[in-house]
C-alpha cells in the first residue's frame, strides 16, 4: 500500500448508469488510484450473495469517461472477482456506492448489496467504505421510473458529494486502511447548515412483509419498517441532517459466548 495514493476498488449495487456512481468516480479519482468493477445490471437487496451456478462475464467498458469492468453478477461477485482475477494486485480499500437511498438499521444492512460488497472485501482482509445517499421520496421515485435524476437534483447532490466524500475520507478512511472493517456512511438529503460526521450505532430497525400479490404473482413492495428512535442511531442522526458513520466489524460477529 502506498502512503499517499491508496489503490481503491469501487463498486455499487445500482449498476453503471447511476448518477451517484459517476459522482463517486469524480471524488475518488482525486483520492487514490481508482479501479472500477460494477454489476452490469441493478443488484439492490442482494446483500452479500454470490453467483454459485452459471458463468460470470467481465467486460471492459467506460463509465463517465473512466475505464471499468462490467460484471454479470452481484456486488460481492464484483469485489471477489476484481481482487483475485481482474486486478494485478489487491486494492487497499473497497468503496461501494454511492447508493441511491440510505442504508441504515439492522434489517436493511443485511439486505444491502452496497454493504455486502464491502463485507466481501473484509473477508479478504481489506477495509471497506460503504456510501449511501438519503433522498427525498419524490427524487427516489423519479429515479425508479426514469433511471435518472432531474438536473437540479443532480446539481445539488454533486455539490454535496464533492464536499462530503473528501471529509469522510480524511476523517475516517486514512486511519482505517489497516483494518478489515467497514465504515457504513450515510449522507443526509437535507443537511444541517454545517453537517457533522457523527459516529453512530446501527439502529435496531427491522422491516415487515416485502411482497405484494398481483394475480398469481408476488412482487417486491416493502411495507412499513419498525424504526429504532434512539438518538445515537444512524437513522436518527440522518434525520437531524448529519452524516452517520457506523463501524461494522465482522470479526466480532457471533463472538459472544
Amino acid at each position: 500500500m502506498t502512503a499517499t495514493r491508496p489503490r481503491i476498488l469501487l463498486t455499487n449495487d445500482d449498476s453503471h448508469d447511476s448518477p451517484l456512481f459517476h459522482l463517486a468516480i469524480d471524488a475518488l479519482r482525486e483520492l487514490g488510484h481508482l479501479h472500477v468493477a460494477v454489476p452490469a445490471t441493478e443488484q439492490s437487496w442482494k446483500g452479500k450473495s454470490m453467483t454459485r451456478y452459471g458463468p460470470l462475464y467481465a467486460e471492459r467498458i467506460a463509465i463517465h469517461d473512466f475505464p471499468a469492468w462490467s460484471v454479470t453478477g452481484t456486488p460481492a461477485d464484483c469485489v471477489n472477482l476484481a481482487i483475485y482475477n481482474l486486478l494485478d494486485q489487491p486494492p487497499d480499500i473497497v468503496v461501494s456506492g454511492i447508493n441511491i437511498g440510505k442504508n441504515v438499521g439492522l434489517g436493511f444492512i443485511f439486505a444491502s448489496g452496497t454493504v455486502g460488497a464491502c463485507i466481501e472485501g473484509n473477508i479478504a482482509g481489506i477495509p471497506g467504505l460503504a456510501l449511501s445517499q438519503e433522498l427525498a421520496r419524490e427524487d427516489f421515485l423519479y429515479w425508479d421510473q426514469n433511471r435518472a435524476f432531474r438536473p437540479e437534483t443532480t446539481a445539488a447532490l454533486g455539490r454535496l458529494v464533492s464536499t462530503l466524500v473528501p471529509q469522510v475520507w480524511h476523517s475516517l478512511v486514512e486511519a482505517h486502511l489497516g483494518q478489515a472493517t467497514t465504515w457504513n456512511v450515510n449522507f443526509p438529503f437535507t443537511p444541517a447548515d454545517i453537517p457533522d460526521i457523527r459516529r453512530t450505532r446501527l439502529g435496531h430497525t427491522t422491516y415487515r412483509d416485502c411482497f405484494r400479490q398481483k394475480g398469481d404473482q408476488y412482487h417486491f413492495g416493502l411495507a412499513a419498517a419498525d424504526i429504532d428512535p434512539a438518538e445515537d442511531t444512524d437513522d436518527t442522526t440522518l434525520k437531524a441532517g448529519h452524516v452517520s458513520a457506523t463501524l461494522l466489524d465482522i470479526r466480532t460477529y457471533g463472538q459472544e459466548t
